[in-house]
């Protein structure tokens, strides 16, 4: 029995070196980023439509750092504040799952995030996030379409 479990074990660990070893970070540049956040929902009821609204182009700065380049480099500045974790990643596409984000969590509901970052060239990129979010016996689909825009090496606040 013990020797099934050392194993399955060595087995888990070889999967996740190989997993760890196939992402790569994006080939981007680091330092100030300008994003234009476009969101469409769908299923929004008439109470909430005002706090959703769709359509509607937000944009924010974030600061690139190079740490940033192994998950979504564009979520510091969206106030989603989302967990990130890298399903894939190569020099110019990540693909990135988002969990406890703060998103839909004033309304009671909680939000499931997907989505995919292209990168054009190092200072130019583009991105793709489907949201579900559930709670209060709703369910509200949304996508959000990104372009990233590098504007310079260093950030605001540095």
């Amino acid at each position: 029995m013990s020797s099934r479990l050392l194993a399955l074990g060595c087995l888990g660990i070889a999967v996740t070196t190989a997993v760890s070893a196939s992402l790569h970070p994006l080939n981007v540049k680091t330092g100030s980023w300008q994003i234009a956040q476009t969101m469409t929902w769908t299923g929004v009821p008439p109470q909430m439509s005002a706090a959703m609204p769709s359509g509607r182009t937000n944009e924010y700065q974030t600061c690139v750092k190079t740490k940033d380049l192994s998950t979504n480099p564009w979520a510091e500045g969206s106030h989603d504040s989302c967990t990130w974790t890298v399903l894939s990643s190569t020099g110019t596409d990540m693909e990135v799952k988002g969990s406890g984000c703060e998103m839909g969590k004033e309304l009671g509901m909680a939000a499931d995030v997907r989505g995919k970052i292209h990168v054009l060239d190092p200072q130019n990129g583009t991105g793709s996030f489907d949201i579900t979010l559930t709670g209060n016996g709703l369910t509200i689909t949304g996508h959000a379409s990104y372009k990233g825009k590098w504007t310079g090496p260093t950030c605001s606040e540095e």
